[in-house]
């Protein structure tokens, strides 16, 4: 054995006493996938846990829905397609369940008390309060209705603010009366005064690091003290049939994300994975593959992500094992670091 050998095996030596080498096979962590939940639409949902607790347990008993008055409300931030709205309808469910509410058919869909509201830089102060509808009983008008903010607060379900960070401020702060004690909110179009009924709750979801978004106003940062961050529960797309060399290094690359390494500020999450491991069952790897890369490469050329982090997906997807599908430069099919994309001939 040359010197450089033996030196280069006694640094391999200490690398793997020293932990620094991952191991590519280390099983993922599966029982932290707590029990399923079955959404009345068919969604089946592994609630994350915190500490141990499933994180719908924990929200349950933050969100007094007999007093809304002494409940905390919560904030869910993390990357998009982490699971930040699956969680949220986790949570709306069981609070509906705990209630001894049944699922009810609402515009020809299950419903079980939660709402969604999105919103943006156009938004102003009647966002919350009011909506302009097309009257079905005379074409050409329409009609001042309540908003779904105000249908929860009178009917008392949860509501998810989706993205709240790229709502403008005179939006947001037009509801402060509704997040504290006095659970109000004045209607200036019919001089009403709405409080807040039983088994109301607000949950906020939001990616921080969103492009062109602000922070939320700094009142709502103590009237939504209990603050989610949001990864995505790897273990659950293995119960769900991803391929496990995928998940796994999927993981592994979040991770690398979430320490702030290489730059990364987006890797492919819950619902990106579950989207190509959808595919690759229906349609095989090659074509899969090839989906899931012109999906990259529009998102690149759009500036969402970066060449780094374009580069770093696609070593994720070489150390899963699908380097067998890249493509020679000699072939001159249209690639992303040997990966064809899906490009119609």
């Amino acid at each position: 054995m040359s010197a450089i050998t033996a030196a280069l095996s006694q640094i391999d030596r200490v690398a793997d006493e020293g932990d620094l080498v991952p191991d590519p096979a280390a099983p993922l962590e599966l029982e932290t996938a707590c029990e399923p939940i079955l959404l009345p639409d068919g969604k089946r949902i592994y609630p994350p846990r915190l500490h141990g607790q499933p994180i719908d347990e924990l929200a349950c008993a933050l969100i007094d829905t007999d007093r809304p008055a002494e409940a905390t409300f919560l904030r869910l931030i993390g990357p998009p397609g982490a699971g930040k709205s699956q969680i949220a309808r986790t949570i709306a469910y069981r609070l509906w369940h705990n209630r001894g509410r049944a699922v009810e058919d609402r515009h020809g869909v299950p419903f079980y008390g939660f709402v969604e509201i999105t919103g943006g830089p156009s938004s102003d102060e009647y966002l919350f309060r009011h909506e302009f509808v097309p009257a079905a009983d005379d074409a050409g008008t329409v009609r001042l209705v309540d908003s779904a903010f105000v249908t929860a607060m009178r009917e008392g379900w949860v509501v998810m603010i989706d993205e709240v960070n790229t709502i403008r401020d005179i939006a947001l702060l037009s509801i402060n009366s509704c997040l504290d004690a006095r659970l109000s909110l004045y209607l200036p179009a019919t001089a009403q005064t709405i409080i807040a009924q039983p088994g109301f709750a607000v949950i906020l979801a939001y990616n921080p690091g969103l492009v062109g978004a602000t922070d939320i106003p700094d009142a709502w940062h103590s009237r939504f003290p209990a603050t989610l961050e949001v990864t995505s529960h790897w273990p659950a797309l293995l119960h769900l049939g991803a391929p496990r060399p995928l998940v796994a290094e999927a993981m592994a690359l979040d991770r690398q994300r979430i320490a702030g390494e290489d730059g990364l500020t987006w890797t492919p999450q819950f619902r990106d994975i579950e989207a190509l491991a959808r595919m690759i069952d229906r349609v095989g790897e090659r074509a899969a593959l090839a989906l899931f890369v012109s999906n990259l490469v529009e998102q690149l050329h759009a500036g969402k992500v970066q060449d780094a982090e374009a580069a770093a997906v696609c070593r994720m997807l070489d150390q899963a094992g699908y380097a067998h599908l890249k493509v020679s430069a000699t072939r001159r099919l249209p690639n992303l670091h040997g990966y064809p994309r899906a490009v119609t001939t």
